[in-house]
């Protein structure tokens, strides 16, 4: 779903806490039944609770919406401005400021045409002014000036990459990249080459609108052409930093507190906005119990059943009829592995040169990454807090969404790097979902005795950041080490350093400077697509400007850091990337050749994919898919949509709504 960032704590509290006005103490009728609300299709037949409330350890850091990369961001962001298109809860592609589409026969130009009379307005609800297609050009140029989302759509839009690599931000050097307002309601793309999946991408945010009036008037460093972050305070983490056209405006931001979300009263599509206030809570995860004790006093719509409790089969009966497994997701989570850490002072081993260089050249090697891959129970990992059934589910061995495209012939895009990467090995792996493809306790040890061959000195100790105050986090990490060091027979040792929320947040999370990356692997990365292509999730580890680069150690100028990415095979990644990129005139060509891209690196072990974004076995009083769906933008992350029921939803509702909206 995006250009993002996520961490593994944003993703072990991705089941909310969250609260409705309703008093209902959440209790079943002796049969097991309740008396579930069907979703109903407007404001006027809504009859249920209208306010949601939710506990979450993750806060807006930028509302610069096109700018910013993280899903921190994306969760508030895509509820303040919409963009061309969004996705409704059926997972269609719906208009949002469009009323319409349409590309010309090759798909080289896209053209939108906008709803009259929307309004931005301010944080307090006053109207400022109508939406017209020259904020969707502002929009373009203010995310390219301050370096935004260059990969994502480099290119795709035509002279885009040009502008920013030029440096050039005067008038004259911005009138060569592809966008323009023909008139008031309609914008016009043109694409570097042919582009059918383009209008998929106008769900994320790099393409939203801006208002350049108000742009200017937050610092001299707004103006467009003259970009300076350090004098433009357009974006700040302020609920008066930017316009409103979104469903929600920001009432309420104390930090490490709570957020306060009001419903706007000049939304266009208010119809469809059914919570009239929604609240974020801060919490820090340290109390596993925090959100079924919500849940059960009534204060909490849903909870996820936490398996790492030690009276988990209790809960698991007691909520035997309501109980439902989360949906499969996009993200792809795993470990990385830091290629020239530079720094150590958060460490657990390191006092010595030769101990950073022995674990330095233990990570080139490749041999090493795969012993590593090979020792890691993953999900023993993933079933610290999930249970088992869901736990298993949730493994993912791709770095990517194996359903994100299909063929013409309907095979699925995970199965096409299934059948690269046995090409390439000589093996007979499925790299499907709800497996452990790698995991081989005997193979790990012949890697190891491969990886002594070619110099690599065992044990060897690998740090990695785990957040002190998060029961659930900690739990996972143990069991990541156990794993490991059991299986390598100690020769492989994964050194927990445990410290509080920030300092790991800072380092795995928000830095962007690869020489701060202080740590030897990370489980503190998630990828969801931006859009419906492969090249999407393949982009991210591109030697040139990929978005991995700074959680890898790496430069991302593609020539930074030059012996290293050769030495672990990066640009022969980056060849792959390229000529797939070429093709697009036959996508199942395109999709066939990316595939080889994502099996080379799997087959290198470059990432050691783990899991989707966490999943969890839900009781919930939120009426059954009625929150937008996708599998890429920032739509998912809207309140928009959503409704409520009193009573808990049962497994029987969940199953008969589950039907109907996969018959849709």
């Amino acid at each position: 779903m995006k250009k993002l960032l996520l961490t593994l704590m944003a993703l072990l509290m991705s089941v909310s806490l969250a609260s409705c006005s309703s008093s209902s103490n959440g209790e079943t009728t002796t049969d097991g039944e309740t008396t579930g609300t069907t979703a109903v299709d407007s404001v006027a037949d809504y009859t249920g609770p209208t306010e949601w409330v939710e506990a979450t350890s993750r806060e807006v850091q930028n509302m610069d919406y096109v700018a910013t990369q993280l899903a921190t961001d994306h969760e508030l962001n895509a509820n303040f401005v919409d963009g061309l298109l969004e996705n409704a809860p059926s997972g269609e592609f719906v208009g949002a400021l469009a009323e319409s589409w349409e590309s010309n026969e090759d798909a080289t130009v896209w053209t939108f045409h906008l709803r009259q009379g929307v309004n931005w307005v301010t944080s307090t609800g006053e109207v400022y002014d109508e939406v017209k297609a020259q904020d969707f050009v502002t929009g373009l140029r203010h995310g390219a000036e301050f370096s935004a989302e260059a990969n994502v759509l480099s290119g795709i839009i035509a002279g885009y990459s040009e502008y920013i690599d030029g440096k050039d931000f005067s008038d004259e050097a911005f009138a060569n990249v592809g966008v323009k307002a023909i008139d008031d309601y309609t914008v016009e793309y043109t694409m570097a080459s042919p582009t059918p999946y383009f209008y998929t991408l106008t769900t994320y945010n790099v393409l939203f609108p801006i208002n350049e009036e108000f742009l200017t008037s937050k610092g001299t460093g707004c103006a467009l052409g003259s970009p300076d972050a350090n004098s433009c305070s357009f974006g700040a983490a302020s609920a008066d930093s930017i316009l409103y056209n979104g469903a929600y405006l920001l009432s309420v931001f104390d930090a490490k507190s709570q957020t306060v979300l009001v419903k706007n009263p000049n939304y266009w599509d208010a119809d469809h906005v059914y919570m009239e206030k929604v609240t974020r809570i801060y919490d820090d995860g340290s109390d596993p119990y925090s959100i079924i004790k919500g849940f059960e006093q009534g204060t909490y719509v849903q909870a996820g059943l936490n398996a790492s409790w030690a009276d988990y089969a209790d809960y698991a009966e007691k909520y035997a009829a309501n109980a439902y497994p989360e949906l499969p997701n996009a993200y792809a989570f795993g470990v990385v592995f830091n290629y020239n850490r530079q720094i150590w002072d958060n460490t657990n081993y390191a006092t010595t040169d030769e101990a950073k260089e022995n674990t330095h050249n233990a990570i080139l090697n490749e041999n090493f990454r795969k012993a590593l891959r090979a020792a890691y129970d993953k999900e023993a990992y993933l079933a610290t807090s999930a249970p088992g059934e869901v736990a298993k589910s949730t493994l993912r061995n791709i770095n990517g969404f194996p359903q994100l495209v299909y063929n013409s012939e309907g095979t699925a895009y995970g199965d096409l790097i299934t059948a690269a990467y046995n090409e390439a090995t000589g093996e007979s792996v499925d790299l499907a979902d709800g497996q452990d493809s790698f995991l081989n306790p005997e193979a790990a040890l012949e890697y190891i005795e491969a990886a002594k061959e070619e110099g690599v000195v065992f044990p060897v100790h690998l740090d990695m950041l785990v957040i002190e105050t998060s029961d659930r986090l900690v739990k996972q990490a143990q069991s990541m080490k156990q794993s490991v060091e059991e299986n390598t027979d100690g020769q492989i040792i994964v050194e927990l350093v445990l410290k509080d929320e920030d300092t790991v947040q800072n380092i795995a999370y928000y830095n962007q400077d690869p020489a701060l990356a202080d740590y030897d692997i990370s489980t503190f990365t998630g990828w969801g697509p931006d859009y419906a292509d492969p090249k999407t999730f393949v982009d991210i580890y591109s030697p040139d400007a990929g978005y991995y680069m700074t959680s890898i150690g790496l430069s991302s100028e593609f020539e930074g850091d030059k012996e290293i990415k050769e030495a672990i095979g990066l640009y022969e990644y980056y060849d792959l990337y390229q000529a797939a990129d070429a093709i697009t005139d036959d996508l199942d060509a395109r999709y066939e050749a990316f595939a080889k891209a994502d099996a080379y690196l799997i087959e290198h072990a470059i990432f050691v994919p783990t899991s989707q974004n966490s999943r969890a076995m839900l009781v919930s009083k939120m009426v059954p898919f009625t929150r937008s769906y996708g599998a890429s933008g920032i739509s998912q992350y809207k309140y928009k949509y959503i409704q409520l029921q009193d009573e808990i939803v049962t497994v029987d509702e969940y199953n008969a709504a589950k039907a109907a909206w996969e018959g849709k």
